[in-house]
């Protein structure tokens, strides 16, 4: 799920959101500006009212960004990288390319999250209690929800199955009790599965016995649960095959590169003859400095060409994922991009490019994973 649009980096984090933000933010402005605020303080204007529930919401929105923080702050202590984090409609997740390296830390990065919810929680429920004086009743209201939600959030985050965070608790412990890390996870998200299937079940009979459409939001959620813990089992051969790929082993060497010092014209005509899409570009001593496309090319006006070098247009890091031959695949799998000018890792050695992992190469490396064996790359 990658970001539609940028919210900064609080403690150097990448921030993000996908489009689904929004309906959820709409969906719960609504449901505070017509139904909960004007039931607790009646009387009031509907502004106020739409007001109220609009910054509420935007509040609830933050308090995810405080659950997800807690996942990165405490995985970074533990010396864990994060690459970002995304909020969307189901709440959020925290992208991480290493997997933790022990149940302890695995432990406290799982329980991170839903610790931070419940402080959360209990912070604006206090709030409620001493500023009731001070702020209108409908602000005293409005933190209530925030309150109880934030707590419901972490209770219900914490459900024994994957991909919550209960179920990673539970391979945490699984994985500590039994020293199999493969084992955790196929219990972990077995259960998953099963809960998803409950959840899914409880909608239906909310839908069809009390004819409650909260149902269907409960049916999705136990459907997108049992989903992803489906894949996140039949994922987990493969997962182990691909931990032990490097770049250098699925890299295509010595790729046809984009010389940064070329005008857009004079490289367009070299790239006509070419069957590429994207080009890594290089300095004239072959240190890589992004990556452009074709695309990117087009939006050159034509009278800008000749004037414009390739290196001026081109997309760099972070956009752009670079690793070392040894760099395991997993690391890079969550930061290549879907589109021309980001598909492309630059595997760099001693400062020099010495090849392109291409979205060709990841797919049949991860087919193969699929079928148990492992990509490696043709003896030259």
């Amino acid at each position: 799920m990658h970001a539609t649009f940028p919210l900064g980096r609080p403690a150097g984090i990448r921030v993000g959101a996908h489009w689904s933000v929004l309906l959820i933010m709409a969906l719960l402005a609504e449901l505070l500006a017509q139904s909960l605020l004007p039931e607790s303080v009646p009387g009031l204007s509907p502004v106020t009212y739409w007001v109220a529930g609009a910054a509420g919401s935007v509040v609830f929105l933050a308090s995810l960004l405080v659950h997800e923080l807690g996942h990165a702050l405490v995985a970074r202590h533990r010396g864990l990288a994060v690459d970002r984090i995304t909020l969307w409609l189901l709440g959020g997740s925290t992208e991480m390319p290493d997997e933790p390296p022990s149940p302890g830390t695995a432990f406290a990065v799982a329980v991170a999250g839903p610790l931070a919810s419940l402080l959360t929680g209990a912070g604006f429920l206090g709030l409620a209690v001493v500023l009731p004086v001070a702020v209108p009743p409908v602000v005293e209201v409005t933190l209530v929800w925030l309150g109880w939600t934030n707590l419901v959030l972490a209770v219900f985050n914490l459900l024994p199955g994957a991909p919550l965070d209960g179920g990673r608790v539970l391979q945490a412990v699984v994985w500590k009790f039994t020293g199999d890390k493969r084992r955790a996870q196929t219990v972990a998200a077995r259960s998953g599965s099963v809960l998803g299937l409950v959840l899914a079940s409880a909608g239906l009979v909310e839908v069809l016995w009390f004819g409650s459409i909260a149902g269907l939001w409960l049916f999705g959620i136990g459907w997108f649960l049992g989903f992803t813990a489906r894949a996140e089992l039949a994922a987990g051969p493969a997962r182990e095959v691909l931990g032990r790929i490097r770049l250098g082993e699925i890299m295509t060497p010595d790729p046809v590169t984009a010389p940064g010092w070329f005008t857009v014209q004079g490289f367009v005509e070299q790239a006509a003859s070419g069957r590429y899409r994207s080009y890594p570009v290089v300095t004239f001593d072959g240190h890589p400095v992004g990556v452009v496309s074709l695309a990117a090319l087009a939006r050159v006006p034509d009278a800008a060409r000749t004037s414009t070098r390739v290196e001026d247009i081109c997309t760099r890091p972070p956009s752009v994922a670079i690793g070392s031959p040894g760099t395991p695949l997993p690391a890079v799998l969550g930061r290549i991009g879907n589109r021309p000018g980001q598909d492309l890792v630059l595997v760099v050695e001693n400062g020099v490019l010495a090849g392109v992992v291409s979205p060709g190469d990841v797919a049949r490396t991860l087919e193969l994973a699929a079928l148990g064996a492992e990509a490696h790359r043709p003896a030259r």
